[in-house]
């Protein structure tokens, strides 16, 4: 049964202890519940006004109520619940007369079996409704996000159906000077392609709409108001504009030097500059491609995950510009046996990624194998001295059952560190069986370290700079944990804080943060700096009724002013429990301090959570900074983001700044704040020099 999550649970029945035996049966296979009981429609009607169920357990022949009216009272409420009788036979004709009215299914008292099955049936079909619906809104909010970016995009954008205009953006209206969209409407687009082009322009059309392989790019020349040409690159792609079929072109205006230099910064943003191999933001994007290539059962793929065995002790001995030296040997390594379709990627300080497709098991075997031996045979000869290594591999597949990009690389992960303790230099294809195991007995190591961290401090707060390009002169940075193994290394949040949420351990974790991080902020404001601190707040932690009280009186025992303390809420887990989100922004306002919202603009209702959440600054989400000087769509999504929370009064923060063009493109976008490594990587110490220039 899936245990995943509680259980919300409606039983129907006369007696308490009934409904008891009936909750204990589900808890007895591993689904944890959380029961609701009612004995008459007036105790059904009260629990449907407090939480709508996962799931109604129905007993029939009650005096108080009949199935046929929970049937009808369900309906009344347009609720799709899953509804199962359970009655005292389970014979045939009592299963088909409970289903003629209404019911799901219904099981009996005596097979307790059944009913496991039964609900773990209708969970997962109910999973599977709920996944389409938030598909499907996502879908509808994708159209409504894509014709925002189309419209504010700098690229000329236009829809064309046999030959004629049926829309076009601001852009491509202006470069052809139509005023409004009703003047193009019709227009061939023959019209915007200089007249010597015409014949090799209709030829490229013919093939094209054929589908003969023709490519969806063409180098012609443009034709403008004024007569003027210029080369224009046309990409074209299937579209659809209210569910008819057409096809949209993108008109570049080229130049030899423009076309070179967006080359070279598309292949920058890509690049792992120490290894030159990809790095680990465009690894995972090109997983996700491949993952979806391969739910759709056009491809499969596999994914190969390289760890190195003594890093550490070569860090130790030998130093850290020994080590990069051998960390570029292996990259040169992987470069050597990989072929061209592979995406070879440098994805941690030690480790590294291969996406091989249309491969099957055997194949991603061989190449692992060859890498292993290659590794442990080669020397790398650094200031006189030879260093030798070897390396763990683990492999995962990419099915059609793959459910996402971060399970691949989880499972691959798991697979390399199953290969890792059993001795290292060897490889181990991910199992299934053996590996869950392992990743239980690892799971249960990491709950142990963080119950250590937290009795023993053996966690550390680090300190990124949020800087002003507005001119504000307060100094603000975000508060970064992270924690400690028994050799002193630092352990990301991405490794342990999933466990911790799994565990209860979170809620703990974020109180350290704000008991340790205060008192550090009033020492600091103590010196005369006017600081701000940006403290991160987990889901578990807002359905913590004693937290505020908790932030208060740490705020009052550091005589600290409240508003040096902005707290922050991920969008995700603001918009997962709003209510319990909506009250500590409220009551933390009360307090005077202040409030964020990290990772915004990933959900399809961003600005509407806003209506529920007055916080104070917003945080854009890292995929629209990624590659943000090449990448146009999510130059426009910064723009729409900025120009909406402008008219909210919000101040918006762009996090993970990498590099200087994308800073650039930010300064002239208008943003509050920036953050990230480009500016200075966290630090122990609060140092970073707010009055210097941003270069």
């Amino acid at each position: 049964m899936d245990t995943d999550q509680t259980l919300r649970l409606l039983i129907v029945e006369e007696s308490r202890n009934d409904a008891e035996s009936l909750a204990n049966i589900l808890r007895n296979a591993g689904q944890a519940s959380r029961l609701s009981y009612a004995e008459d429609q007036e105790d059904i009607e009260k629990c449907l006004d407090q939480q709508v169920p996962d799931l109604v357990l129905c007993a029939t022949g009650l005096e108080t109520i009949s199935l046929d009216d929970v049937v009808l009272l369900l309906q009344q409420r347009q609720l799709g619940i899953p509804l199962i009788a359970i009655g005292e036979s389970g014979d045939e004709s009592s299963i088909v007369e409970a289903m003629r009215l209404g019911a799901t299914d219904l099981c009996s008292y005596d097979q307790p079996e059944h009913l496991q099955l039964v609900v773990k049936r209708e969970m997962s079909q109910l999973k599977a409704c709920h996944n389409a619906q938030n598909f499907e809104l996502k879908f509808h909010e994708s159209e409504k996000r894509a014709r925002m970016l189309m419209e504010s995009s700098r690229d000329a954008i236009s829809y064309v159906h046999e030959g004629m205009h049926i829309f076009a953006n601001s852009s491509y209206l202006e470069m052809f000077g139509f005023e409004n969209l009703d003047e193009i409407e019709g227009t061939p687009i023959l019209d915007m392609v200089a007249p010597e082009d015409h014949t090799e322009f209709k030829e490229f059309l013919r093939n094209y709409s054929t589908g003969d392989g023709q490519e969806g790019k063409l180098e012609t020349r443009g034709l403008l108001p004024d007569g003027k040409k210029f080369d224009a690159e046309m990409e074209f792609t299937p579209a659809s504009i209210d569910g008819e079929p057409c096809t949209q072109i993108i008109i570049r205006n080229q130049t030899t030097s423009n076309k070179e230099l967006e080359q070279k910064l598309k292949y920058l943003s890509k690049q792992d500059v120490l290894t030159g191999l990809f790095n680990r933001q465009y690894f995972m994007e090109e997983l996700e491609l491949a993952v979806t290539d391969a739910i759709s059962g056009s491809s499969s793929a596999a994914v190969l995950y390289l760890l190195v065995d003594n890093f550490k002790d070569i860090k130790d001995k030998f130093g850290i510009g020994v080590a990069d030296v051998v960390i570029r040997d292996i990259a040169e390594v992987l470069r050597e046996h990989t072929g061209d379709s592979d995406i070879a990627a440098r994805f941690g300080d030690h480790s590294f990624v291969v996406l091989q497709r249309d491969c099957d098991p055997a194949s991603i075997q061989a190449l692992g194998e060859t890498l292993r031996q290659t590794v442990e045979n080669h020397i790398a000869d650094v200031e006189e001295q030879s260093i030798t290594t070897t390396c763990s591999i683990g492999m995962s597949i990419v099915a059609e059952s793959t459910p996402s990009a971060h399970e691949v690389i989880s499972r691959a992960d798991l697979a390399c560190e199953v290969a890792r303790s059993s001795g290292g230099n060897r490889i181990h294809l991910h199992n299934p069986v053996v590996d869950e195991k392992i990743g239980k007995e690892r799971d249960q190591q990491m709950y142990a370290l963080i119950k250590d961290a937290l009795e023993q401090n053996q966690f550390q707060l680090l300190y990124q700079p949020i800087v002003s390009l507005q001119g504000d002169e307060g100094e603000k940075y975000e508060v970064l944990l992270r924690m400690l193994n028994d050799e002193g290394d630092h352990i990301l949040p991405s490794q342990f804080l999933s466990i911790a949420e799994q565990t209860g351990q979170v809620a703990e974790i974020d109180r350290w943060v704000i008991r340790n991080a205060i008192p550090v902020l009033a020492e600091h404001r103590a010196r005369g700096a006017n600081t701000q601190f940006f403290i991160k707040v987990c889901a578990a932690t807002l359905l913590d009724d004693e937290l505020t009280a908790f932030i208060q009186q740490s705020i009052q025992e550091a005589r600290l002013p409240a508003d040096a303390l902005i707290f922050e809420i991920a969008e995700k887990h603001a918009a997962q429990h709003l209510k319990h989100a909506k009250a500590f922004v409220k009551t933390i306002h009360e307090l005077h301090c202040k409030s964020a919202l990290e990772h915004f603009g990933t959900s399809p209702n961003s600005f509407q959570l806003l209506k529920h959440l007055p916080v104070d600054f917003l945080k854009i989400d890292s995929s629209f900074v990624h590659n943000l000087a090449t990448d146009n769509n999510n130059q426009a999504m910064v723009k729409s983001i900025l120009d909406t929370a402008s008219s909210m009064n919000k101040q918006c923060i762009a996090a993970h700044v990498q590099d200087a063009h994308s800073l650039a493109v930010l300064w002239q976008s208008g943003i509050n704040y920036i953050q990230g490594n480009f500016l200075q990587e966290p630090s122990e110490a609060l140092n970073y020099d707010f009055s210097g220039e941003i270069a």
